[in-house]
């Protein structure tokens, strides 16, 4: 089993040469031309600019009252008033720190999806090279039935062969072609689905190369590496450290907004100058705000809980469900497998077995070879997933 688990190491640094370059370069470009997270690049930039734009002075305002006076000629009074407001100093200080935490939130969450994206991407790879190592093992079996096809005209025009082998020969060379077509729309239909994760881009894996890793010796210690960097744990940690402060800016609510500005009067021909000082106390607007900020804090502090449950719970099922697929992979013999496709072949060559006999045999045995293929890369699929926080 231990050549097949997999672990701790990065995932791409342990897979062959050839695969890693073609699997990198194919991720890297769907995290360049992903549109959704471009949307959310832009999403997150506008949620920190919001903020900032309401730290900022709202500008100065200008009022201006002209009163008539009959049995006057011209303006009898008027009122000129120029003024600023502004919040309590502290909330300023206050709503940078939140521009800061909402910048950081927005990151975990951009990596949060960066990782779904490039695991979907990734797992449609495995899934791709899966069909390429189909496609090759269907044209080898492809080319035997041609050659046997070829063989049994020969056996036929001689006599040496019946209606019966020579139908079960051709029936044999159609079956092959259905699952090649079979397999050959089920690549186009994967690529489709990456070209979308590639911002609409074409994009093609040709390799037939599954990745291979280092085993896991230690579970537990894996483990606690694997949820220290979980990106659904940091996004949801990254929540409550935002709605935490969130709670501490909104207790500064009832913090006066002051006004200053300066005021002139006139009175006919005499002018009265002046300033302009007020305050302003949202003393009962503010205490249900700070409740809800307080709700919204303890429901976070709840989410992180459930998501590290959460996690814990999918790398402990993934963990079992490899080994269990190790234990099957062990058992299976692909060089005995082929070995004894060959023996077959000349058997039956040499007369020594009927069609009958060598169909039967091969296409179990080919059955067998697809299952070792589907079994691999669906352990392949589970490591990767395993260790998707290093995407």
């Amino acid at each position: 089993m231990k050549r097949f688990l997999i672990a701790i190491s990065l995932f791409f640094a342990l897979s062959s040469a050839f695969a890693q370059e073609t699997m990198q370069d194919v991720l890297n470009q769907i995290a360049h031309n992903n549109l959704s997270l471009k949307a959310l690049g832009y999403e997150n930039e506008a949620q920190v600019l919001d903020i900032q734009a309401e730290n900022t002075f709202s500008g100065p305002s200008l009022e201006y009252s002209p009163f008539f006076q009959k049995g006057y000629s011209g303006l009898a009074q008027s009122e000129l008033i120029v003024s600023e407001e502004f919040q309590f100093p502290t909330k300023y200080s206050a709503r940078e720190k939140q521009a800061l935490l909402q910048r950081q939130a927005g990151q975990t969450q951009y990596n949060k999806l960066r990782r779904e994206i490039l695991f979907e991407a990734q797992q449609l790879c495995l899934d791709i090279i899966r069909v390429n190592q189909t496609l090759k093992l269907l044209n080898q079996r492809q080319a035997g039935s041609h050659a046997l096809h070829l063989m049994y005209e020969k056996r036929m025009q001689a006599g040496d062969a019946n209606i019966l082998e020579m139908n079960k020969v051709e029936l044999d060379c159609m079956e092959v072609q259905t699952l090649v077509t079979e397999a050959q729309n089920e690549r186009a239909l994967l690529l489709q689905q990456l070209q979308q994760l590639n911002g609409g881009i074409a994009i093609d894996i040709t390799t037939e190369e599954l990745p291979e890793f280092a085993p896991v010796l230690d579970y537990e210690s894996f483990s606690q590496l694997a949820l220290s960097e979980d990106a659904d744990i940091l996004a949801a940690e990254a929540a409550v450290k935002s709605a935490s402060h969130d709670v501490n800016i909104t207790k500064k609510e009832w913090l006066p907004n002051i006004s200053v500005g300066y005021r002139r009067n006139t009175d006919k021909k005499e002018q009265v100058n002046g300033m302009l000082v007020g305050v302003s106390f949202p003393l009962v607007s503010n205490k249900k705000k700070v409740n809800a900020a307080k709700q919204r804090l303890l429901g976070a502090e709840l989410q992180v809980q459930q998501t590290r449950q959460d996690a814990e719970a999918v790398l402990r099922s993934r963990y079992n469900q490899l080994v269990r697929l190790q234990q099957v992979l062990d058992h299976s013999d692909v060089k005995k497998m082929n070995e004894t496709l060959e023996l077959l072949s000349k058997a039956l060559q040499h007369g020594e077995i009927s069609a009958l006999q060598y169909y039967t045999e091969i296409n179990s045995i080919y059955e067998k070879l697809q299952r070792h293929i589907d079994v691999h890369c669906q352990s392949v699929k589970l490591m990767a997933e395993l260790h998707k926080n290093e995407l």
